[in-house]
Order: structure tokens, then sequence, then C-alpha cells
């Protein structure tokens, strides 16, 4: 019998959506969120962008498929509105030599035609509205979201609390129930809990080595021009410019990004995470690489920008499933042969974090497969590539436990 009731701990869209997982069936689910309203963090972007990275046959292109197609048949059951959800498509330019060996690749694997295909430079620019100099793969489905009224519309859901203003400074289990406290005082407790809360994780966790680490990101937004709006997909480079569809009192806006770059954590959020100029001009870059014509007539309509920390894992793969008893694992080492069973898992405690810049494509699928082991239901996904996102498999590979780090349980 599953136990009914479940925390989570973080409110972006790896919370929200992995709650949603869990309330559709059934489980009652305490979402808490440190900040005072859910996406607030690196969900909360003005627009969040949903389409695979793919490279050709390897497990990573694998995933990252089966996440897309999972997040865009979730976004779609949700009958968000026109303004919070766009299936517009996508291209992906083979802007440079690389990035064209890298889509003539992908396209030689002959994906289904509603998946992807490839357009020469004129079918390009029929599809986008506007002169595009490369060659590209196109995605017809690939869409852009509105990322905080989509987790508050994940989140809706009648099984689902929502408690925010509340950190979570410790964990306690007593028998089969954990009690979450904050500074002493107890928040909520419950038979299951996952852990959500991204780049604050490791505090929750401060002996399983998770190898994760801040990212610093910033997005531009561009005011558009009569020749701008007339682009009707998402363009990518090395970064992405979407159609006019962030919405400024009487003009529309453009959303260009993003840029990467590692970063301490903020000691000063207000001052650490303000936006910048040299992020601007980075972002700009990118602009020029997907069309010179509009970083000519754009290059001085910056009109704002957001700064946020994504999470991401040393080996880029998302951190999902249940968690070990780290201290006794250590305390008494498997042999590297060992049944998964045998290994000291803590019953009903999860993790999904780590999804980088790719969150509202990967965390969904990332959820169902937690809501997947807590129900004990088939995965949905090969249990191979599920072994990819275990959230141990930092510390069983230290310890020499390479066949273990690669198994869900």
């Amino acid at each position: 019998m599953v136990t009914k009731t479940a925390i989570v701990i973080g409110g972006g869209i790896a919370g929200c959506s992995t709650a949603y997982a869990l309330a559709k069936r059934g489980i009652k689910v305490t979402v808490i969120e440190r900040n005072s309203a859910i996406a607030s963090e690196a969900s909360g972007n003005p627009l969040a962008m949903l389409y695979p990275r793919l490279s050709g046959d390897d497990a990573s292109s694998e995933f990252a498929l089966a996440a897309y197609q999972h997040s865009l048949a979730l976004y779609r059951s949700l009958d968000l509105s026109f303004a919070d959800f766009n299936s517009c498509g996508m291209l992906q330019l083979g802007f440079n030599a690389r990035e064209l060996a890298r889509i003539k690749r992908v396209a030689s694997h002959r994906y289904p035609g509603d998946i992807l295909r490839y357009v020469s430079d004129t079918e390009a620019s029929s599809i986008a509205g506007i002169k595009i100099e490369h060659d590209a793969l196109y995605f017809p489905d690939a869409a852009w979201v509105n990322p905080q009224n989509l987790c508050r519309r994940l989140s809706q859901h009648a099984h689902i609390c929502v408690r925010t203003s509340c950190r979570v400074t410790e964990i306690i289990r007593q028998q089969d129930q954990f009690k979450l406290f904050e500074n002493g005082t107890l928040l909520a407790q419950a038979g299951i809990v996952i852990i959500s809360n991204a780049n604050h994780a490791q505090q929750l966790c401060p002996e399983l080595p998770l190898h994760a680490q801040a990212v610093r990101g910033q997005v531009s937004l561009l005011d558009s021009t009569e020749a701008s709006r007339a682009l009707k997909t998402i363009v990518c480079s090395d970064g992405y410019f979407s159609p006019a569809n962030v919405q400024k009192t009487t003009n529309q806006l453009h959303c260009l990004g993003a840029t990467f770059s590692s970063e301490p954590m903020p000691s000063d959020q207000e001052t650490d995470m303000a936006p910048n100029s040299k992020d601007h001009q980075e972002n700009l870059r990118k602009l020029n690489d997907i069309s010179p014509a509009l970083y000519q007539s754009l290059h001085s309509s910056i009109a704002g920008g957001r700064v946020s920390l994504r999470c991401t894992s040393t080996d880029y793969w998302p951190l999902a499933g249940q968690l070990l008893d780290s201290m006794a694992l250590k305390a008494s080492p498997p042999r590297a042969g060992a049944p998964v069973d045998t290994l000291p898992w803590i019953k009903g405690l999860y993790m999904n974090i780590a999804h980088g810049s790719k969150g509202f494509t990967s965390a969904p699928l990332c959820g169902e497969l937690l809501a997947a082991l807590i129900c004990n239901e088939n995965l949905p996904i090969p249990a191979a590539l599920a072994g990819w996102l275990n959230p141990n498999r930092f510390l069983l590979r230290e310890m020499g436990l390479k066949r273990l780090a690669k198994i869900q349980h």
C-alpha cells in the first residue's frame, strides 16, 4: 500500500510537476516553497522554451526526446491559454561548421517528420517568416510556455496544497514518517518526501555528494519592431530568440538568451542577481548568429532582463530517484556485484533536481519517473535510461560501485 501523503520541497517546475504526477495518482501532496510564491527562482523567467537538444542515437538524445514528448503532451493536457503556451515550432540553425555537422547527423537518423526534419535556408525562411541564412532542423511542435503560470496551473490540482515562505532546514525520519523542520519548528510530516529545491538540496543531504552547482543565466528582453514581429517560430543558434510574445503595456517583447556561466551562490541576491550589460551583449551576439538583420535592428532595443541560478550536475544529467543512506553505505560497503535491493535505501525519500537550462523539458518526465517508482508502476522510460538519473551515482562511483550507480530502485 502506497503512503497517501507526500511532501515536495521546492515550488519550481521540478517540484510542481512531481507534485502533479503524484496528485494524479490520488496522493495528497504538500508543496513547501521557501519564497513567497512558487516559480520564483530559476523557474521564474518570462518564457521557457520546450525543445530537445539531440546529438545522435546516444542515451542523452534518447532521454532528451522522451522528456520533450512527455512535457509537450502534459502541457497540452492542461488547456493552458494561448498567452501561456504556444506550440509555434522551432528552428535549430546550422550556424557554424560544428552545428551544421550536428544537425545533419541528427537528420540522418530519419526521425518522423512530426518530430523533426531538415530544412534548407529557403524553407527555414518561409517557416520563420524572416530571412534565415542557414539550413536548420525544424521541430514543428516545439513550444514556449509562461513558467509561472504553468507552475500555478500544475499546483492547482485538488490533491495539492502549497505552503510558501517556509524554508525546510532539517528532515528527520521517525519510523515510517518524515518530519520537516524550519529552525526547530515542525512544518509538516508525511510518509514520502521529494527534495526538489535545486541548488539548496545539498544542505538537506550533507553526506551525499550531489556534484551539483549553481550556474548563472541571464535572459534579455527586447522591444519588438514591425519587422521583428513577423517572426513566427523560436530560432536557435547557441541561444534562443522567441517570437514577440512577452507583453509590456503597449508593446510586445522578444525573449533572448541565455548566458551560461558558473557563479558561486549569491550572498546578496538583490545585488548579485541584477542583470548586467556584459551578459546582454553576450545574448546579442547570439542574436547576430541567428539573424544579422535582426541584430542590426534590435541591438539597441534592450528593455530588461532577468537573472537566475540554474542547478546542473557535473555530468549534465538530472538527479532523480530514491536516495540511499550514505552514512550506512560507507559504514558497510557492499561488494560490487551486490543486488541493488540490499543497499540501504531510505524508504520514501526521493530527489528531482539538476535540470540545468532544460528544466521545463526534462523535469516533468523525472517527476513521472518518481511517481512510477513510488507507486510501483512500470517506468515511463527504459530502466537503463532511468539508471543514468540515479541521484546516488556520484557516491557509488566514488566507492567503485559503477554497476550499481546505473540502476534505479
